[in-house]
C-alpha cells in the first residue's frame, strides 16, 4: 500500500525527470561554459552638482564559445541592517544613477571566445543631485550564441560594477560596531578577528581601523589593519582580519580595536581578552618528561654504580 505522501514524493520525482529529460531532448551536445570577468568591480566617486567623472571597465569573454554581450544600468537600495541590496525600478520624475551613467558601447555586441573590451564611461551628476549617497550597477550579461539549427538553449551570465556616488551636502559618514569577536583559545597565529559593523551615517564608506595585541605585561606583540570593504547606509557588515605573530605564544592576551570614518575621525573603540595555549610544545614537553622518567627508573634499577674503598 502507498501512502499518500509516498505519492505525492513519486510524482513530485516523476515531474523532475521529465524536466531533465525534456532540457536534454533539446539541446544538442553538451552545455557550454559561459563566463564574463571585469575590473574594476566597484566605483566609488564623490562629485558636487553638475560634475562629471570618468573611466573605462575592461570585459573579457571567458565562455567557451562566442558570446552576445547586453548592457544595461540599474539603481539599487540598501537593505537595513544587512548587506543585502534590492535593485528597484524607475520613478517618474526622478533623476538616478542609472541616467546619470553613460556607457560608451551599443547595448549589445559580440566578442570572441577570449576576447577582451574596453568600455568608457562617465558619471554626469545633474545640477540639482540632491546631497548623499545614490547607488546603481552597469550589468553585463552574456549569452552563446544561436546555432544555425537554432536549437541551442541560450544559457546565459550576468557580471555588474557597483557604482557608488557620493553628493557633498548634508551628509554623514558615521558608524558602530554591534560586536567585536574572536576565538577565546588559540594554539598558534594567524588568530581571525571578525568586526560586525553598522553604517548610521547617510552614505556608503569604508570603515577603516586597526586591531592591535597586547600579551599580560601590556607590550604590543602584533598588528593588522582593518579597511577596505565598503558599507551601504543602514546596512551591516562583517569584517574579518588576520593577525600574524613570531613565535610561540603563552598567556593571556587582548585585542584592541579602534575604527575611524573616511575623514579619519575615531568612531569607537573596543578589546577582547584570548589566551594562547601552544598545545603541541606542552605536549612535546611531557612527553620528554615521561621518557626521562622512565629512562631514569631504568637506569636506577638495572645500573648499579659502586665505588671501591682503598684498604
Amino acid at each position: 500500500m502507498i501512502l499518500p505522501w509516498q505519492k505525492t514524493l513519486i510524482y513530485r520525482a516523476g515531474a523532475i525527470a521529465f524536466l531533465l529529460v525534456g532540457t536534454f531532448a533539446f539541446t544538442p551536445g553538451a552545455f557550454a561554459s559561459v563566463g564574463l570577468t571585469i575590473q574594476p568591480l566597484k566605483v566609488t566617486e564623490t562629485l558636487a552638482p553638475g560634475a562629471s567623472a570618468s573611466g573605462v571597465v575592461s570585459i573579457t569573454n571567458a565562455s567557451d564559445e562566442a558570446v552576445n554581450v547586453e548592457v544595461k544600468v540599474e539603481d539599487f537600495v540598501p537593505l537595513a541592517g544587512t548587506y543585502n541590496i534590492q535593485f528597484v525600478g524607475r520613478a517618474p520624475g526622478v533623476s538616478t544613477v542609472r541616467d546619470w551613467v553613460t556607457l560608451d558601447s551599443p547595448k549589445s555586441f559580440v566578442l570572441k571566445k577570449g576576447e577582451g573590451k574596453n568600455v568608457s564611461y562617465t558619471i554626469q551628476a545633474p545640477p540639482n543631485a540632491e546631497p548623499g549617497g545614490h547607488f546603481g550597477a552597469a550589468f553585463f550579461k552574456a549569452t552563446l550564441l544561436p546555432t544555425s539549427g537554432g536549437q541551442q538553449l541560450r544559457v546565459g551570465t550576468q557580471v555588474g560594477m557597483l557604482i557608488l556616488v557620493t553628493i557633498p551636502g548634508s551628509h554623514l559618514e558615521k558608524g558602530t560596531v554591534l560586536d567585536f569577536s574572536g576565538p577565546l583559545f588559540v594554539k598558534k597565529s594567524p588568530i581571525d578577528f571578525k568586526i560586525k559593523f553598522e553604517n548610521t551615517g547617510t552614505v556608503h564608506f569604508e570603515p577603516k581601523g586597526k586591531i592591535t595585541i597586547t600579551n599580560m605585561f601590556g607590550k604590543e606583540v602584533g598588528s593588522v589593519d582593518v579597511g577596505g570593504q565598503v558599507v551601504l547606509p543602514t546596512g551591516v557588515r562583517d569584517l574579518v582580519a588576520s593577525v600574524n605573530f613570531d613565535g610561540v605564544l603563552l598567556g593571556r592576551y587582548k585585542a584592541n580595536l579602534k575604527m575611524f570614518d573616511g575623514e579619519g575621525n575615531e568612531l569607537v573603540a573596543s578589546s577582547i581578552t584570548f589566551y594562547a595555549f601552544p598545545l603541541w610544545y606542552v605536549i612535546a614537553f611531557l612527553v620528554s618528561v615521561v621518557v626521562l622518567f622512565f629512562a631514569i627508573r631504568f637506569v636506577k634499577k638495572n645500573i648499579k654504580i659502586s665505588i671501591a674503598k682503598n684498604k
